[in-house]
């Protein structure tokens, strides 16, 4: 399972900038709290400071990218200040994560799994890793690329000359390299911003100018109901207000009993919830309710902020493959909000 730190310390074993570890020592003058460690940039995360024996890690403040470090309380004169840790040749810890978070969100755009859910860095497949780390590379190259844009040639009287643009020119050669290395991967696994996919086309009916509704085919000795494709429509310009319910999807087997809990920020006590399934958000017909019960929870006093939501094997398997659900929760004033929403996954039993 991909995580945004091990691939950040695969991107850095990709771009060569491997944390080296340092010791630095100086002597406080009893004026200053703010120093330079030079060293950067640094993992300000495990970097260790003592002052006279006494570790004030806690107490400091790190500038990673420029390598200073600021005391809380300004150190007396002669103390003796050692520093100890990591740094890196390029990039700070924050700047490999975003590369990686960046490059993954391209590499999944518009595309979903098996079963139709949105790819998190945790459900990657593994052979995606690498492609997403090339990807990732590429983001990074282009942000030394342009720092080296500002160098200039350097040509002395005497007809000696520093070619410093030739550093620009060779970080491009190395991003066209990444970035056909990155379509190479994504053409022949058809993965990533490079995959080609196959979609029907929708059609709308001219009577009642209504979507004309696409199913999953089937094999010919599958008798089970048919799978609802349910595809994304087009906005048409119409704008459509930010949703304000937090929205969970949930993975369900057919014939199991289900549960989870929403921890809601507010008391429940009070509040009458109501959580029901529908084929689609807002459809009259009901598949199934959820039996929602209080636990008896205490925290922070007596409130009470969470909710149980079950299923019985018998409700599951009369679940199609994809439905909704929401939760509601109603007042003593007889006012109701939806909180909860989301798509309910189910994967069905395999028939022998």
């Amino acid at each position: 399972m991909a995580t945004a730190a091990t691939m950040a310390n695969r991107l850095r074993y990709e771009l060569g900038d491997i944390g080296r570890s340092f010791v630095y020592q100086f002597v406080a003058d009893g004026i200053t709290n703010r120093f330079l460690v030079p060293y950067s940039p640094l993992d300000g995360a495990y970097l260790a400071i003592n002052v006279d024996g006494v570790d004030v890690s806690a107490d400091v403040e790190v500038e990673e990218a420029t390598g200073h470090i600021v005391f809380d309380d300004t150190p007396a004169e002669g103390d003796v200040v050692i520093v100890a840790g990591n740094y890196f040749k390029y990039f700070t810890e924050t700047e490999i994560t975003q590369y990686i978070c960046d490059a993954f969100a391209q590499h999944v755009t518009f595309h979903t799994d098996s079963y139709g859910r949105t790819i998190t860095m945790a459900t990657l497949p593994a052979v995606e890793e690498y492609p997403v780390i090339i990807n990732a590379s590429t983001l990074a190259l282009y942000t030394l690329a342009t720092d080296a844009s500002f160098d200039i040639d350097i040509q002395a009287p005497d007809g000696v000359m520093i070619p410093r643009s030739e550093r620009y020119r060779q970080l491009m050669q190395m991003i066209d390299v990444k970035k056909n290395q990155y379509k190479e991967l994504c053409s022949q696994l058809g993965i990533g911003l490079y995959k080609i996919d196959v979609f029907s086309l929708r059609r709308i009916s001219k009577t009642t100018n209504e979507y004309v509704p696409v199913y999953e085919p089937q094999e010919i000795d599958n008798k089970s109901p048919k799978t609802r494709v349910r595809l994304p429509i087009p906005t048409y310009g119409n704008v459509k207000p930010t949703p304000t319910t937090v929205v969970q999807d949930l993975n369900i087997y057919e014939g199991d009993a289900y549960e989870f809990s929403i921890r809601l920020d507010f008391e429940v006590n009070n509040l009458t919830p109501l959580a029901e399934i529908r084929s689609l958000p807002g459809a009259a017909v009901v598949f199934a309710e959820f039996t929602v019960t209080k636990p008896n929870i205490v925290e922070d006093g007596d409130n009470q902020r969470t909710l149980v939501l079950s299923l019985t094997g018998a409700q599951t398997r009369l679940l199609p493959a994809r439905s909704y659900y929401d939760v509601q929760l109603t007042d003593a004033e007889g006012v109701t909000h939806t909180y909860v929403s989301g798509i309910i996954f189910v994967t069905k039993e395999v028939s022998q």
